[in-house]
């Protein structure tokens, strides 16, 4: 028996994924997450106080081992919610996640052609406020740790180029957009995993910028229907601006 091809029928990778969690699901892990690194953060800097420690992982006295434990804890829950709700509780495969093999060439130039949007897009953003409303901008975290000089650069580098990449698409995109996208389509889970992402950030004056790159990240999520284009960008944009801040700074 001969099986025939219909040369009009276009398959998707997106097609084969068998997204069984919901947006309940990306809302309550949410909800899970804030609640755990909220309870950490205070519980260990109420623990330090008592003793007499001073703060906890304030950027005037944070070092190379209390930098990379609170991240390191924040990696494993990020990951850890997206394991017990796409993989443990609804049984999807990391597949479904949107960890399948993209075009090496493609994600290049993928990455090339945003990259130049997203700077451009931070520039005049940033030119706009300082030139029409006055408003400069402040240092962001990532600056305030590079000036304050008491984090290795190495460590910076991995955790802002390839770890934060990494766990941050798997996250807001893989799982929260893909939840998204299921109950309420493209558009809205473009906006609300961009709009998340902006907020998880905590930067309120660059809270515009971050979200329009979320909504890249997630664009181009859509477009590829694979996660590493979107790992790559985020992480090639991540590490072109610290290397320009370590420049500045003379780091």
């Amino acid at each position: 028996m001969r099986f025939r091809i219909d040369p009009d029928v276009k398959f998707d990778n997106r097609s084969r994924l068998n997204i069984k969690w919901t947006a309940l699901d990306g809302i309550v892990s949410m909800i899970v997450l804030v609640l755990l690194l909220a309870g950490i953060y205070f519980g260990a800097s109420g623990v330090l106080k008592s003793l007499g420690k001073g703060e906890f992982l304030n950027i005037s006295n944070i070092n190379n081992i209390s930098f990379s434990l609170f991240y390191g804890i924040q990696v494993i829950l990020m990951l850890g919610v997206v394991w017990f709700f796409a993989i443990f509780w609804r049984r999807a495969s990391f597949k479904d996640l949107g960890l399948n093999y993209y075009s090496i060439a493609k994600t290049l130039w993928y990455s090339f052609l945003f990259l130049i949007v997203i700077f451009l897009i931070s520039f005049l953003y940033v030119y706009v406020l300082k030139s029409f409303f006055n408003i400069e901008a402040p240092q962001s975290k990532v600056e305030q740790l590079v000036r304050n000089r008491s984090i290795s650069a190495n460590i910076l580098l991995f955790v802002v180029a390839v770890v934060a990449p990494f766990c941050e698409e798997l996250y807001f995109r893989g799982f929260l957009y893909s939840a998204f996208k299921k109950s309420w389509g493209v558009t809205g889970g473009l906006f609300l995993s961009s709009f998340l992402f902006a907020l998880a950030h905590m930067e309120p004056y660059s809270f515009v910028p971050i979200m329009i790159i979320g909504w890249i990240l997630a664009y181009v999520f859509e477009k590829t229907k694979s996660l590493f284009p979107s790992i790559f960008l985020h992480g090639l944009y991540n590490l072109v601006s610290i290397l320009i801040l370590f420049w500045q700074l003379g780091f």
